[in-house]
């Protein structure tokens, strides 16, 4: 492992609680400020850095033959895709059981 290495994690280990943070509207600090939004476009930007420090030091084969990195990947992939849908089904669960109480 090299220092490249450790920044490629960490950015992708650093991507999911601002993409987490930004799908729940909780302010948190990231480089675009305490903004949802901002902290949405930040985990967006920290993993297509990501992949890219990857792609550029490794290549494509690699990163397909790389268990680790590949599944964090999909992790972060599927919350891009379906954590807005979570967020938004589970916060109604919440809202119903709260109004019936």
């Amino acid at each position: 492992m090299n220092l490249l290495d450790f920044i490629i994690g960490a950015l992708l280990a650093n991507a999911m609680p601002h993409l987490i943070f930004g799908l729940t509207k909780t302010h948190f600090l990231g480089m675009f400020g305490f903004s949802p939004k901002g902290n949405i476009m930040y985990a967006i930007l920290q993993f297509v850095i990501c992949i890219l420090l990857f792609y550029f030091n490794y290549g494509l084969n690699t990163l397909l033959e790389n268990g680790f990195l590949l599944g964090g990947i999909a992790i972060v992939v599927l919350y891009f895709i379906f954590g807005k849908i979570l967020v938004n089904f589970y916060g109604e669960k919440k809202k119903t059981a709260t109004e019936n109480n």
